[in-house]
């Protein structure tokens, strides 16, 4: 019976080491980048909450388009004008896209919307391709653009964090995103939460608010039910709900 009661104990004190052990850990406060790939209108509607450290990426026509569009400049203006960053899209081809091509591209978005940084989408993950998006980087930066974001949609090469101020080191559907997390590297996890962003899609309102609770280490997150090919074309009907949880740190 004594032996009995010694082994209880001791299992209690190991459960209550374990429970200390991950309560240590405070949750991330979190903030939403949202893929704004959306008219004018919604895009102002995007930031009708109450979270005001919002990263926007705005994408008028698969990059800035060949003229300015005034109706994105001012929804620019307007979502700047709520507190939000706004950041323009620039497709990059995984560093297949010539590079004088995505330099026209950031100058287009300084001179024409004024944005705040570049949104560098489709970006290779491998060491290879560094140099032509530390380039890219450099010239946003150079041009009035000084927030340089990367999305390979994976975990990078560990110079990319180097590179940008915001590394998108996850985008999937839902149903993969706690499998993602579970590999993400400790490296990954160590740095600074405002440098990673998690983009999720295919998520019902249960899940998004699961996704949130789940999102350890990164400091951006935005969950959506929109599908492939476009789930970034609307706002989800939660979106509201997902950002409160959001700030409920």
């Amino acid at each position: 019976m004594i032996a009995s009661v010694a082994a209880a104990g001791a299992a209690l004190t190991l459960a209550v080491l374990l429970t200390n052990r991950g309560s240590d850990r405070r949750p991330t406060c979190k903030n939403t980048l949202i893929p704004a790939y959306l008219s004018p209108p919604q895009i102002v509607a995007a930031v009708r909450g109450s979270i005001r450290a919002r990263v926007i990426v705005v994408n008028p026509h698969n990059g800035p388009g060949a003229e300015e569009d005034a109706r994105y400049r001012d929804a620019v203006r307007a979502v700047q004008k709520a507190g939000a960053r706004v950041l323009g899209y620039v497709p990059t081809n995984y560093g297949a896209r010539p590079a004088a091509d995505v330099a026209a591209d950031i100058d287009r978005y300084v001179k024409w919307y004024g944005v705040d940084g570049i949104f560098l989408d489709e970006s290779s993950s491998d060491a290879a391709h560094l140099a032509y998006y530390r380039e890219a980087a450099r010239h946003s930066r150079g041009s009035g653009a000084p927030l340089v974001a990367v999305n390979p949609g994976v975990v990078p090469a560990r110079a990319y964090f180097d590179l940008a101020d915001i590394v998108v080191t996850f985008e999937g559907p839902y149903a993969k995103y706690a499998e993602a997390l579970g590999r993400m590297p400790d490296w990954v996890r160590e740095q600074p939460p405002r440098r990673t962003a998690h983009l999720v899609y295919g998520a019902s309102r249960e899940q998004a608010l699961d996704a949130v609770r789940q999102a350890d280490g990164a400091g951006y997150l935005y969950v959506t039910s929109g599908s492939p090919p476009d789930p970034w074309s609307a706002l989800p009907p939660y979106l509201a709900d997902e950002e409160r949880e959001l700030e409920a740190c």
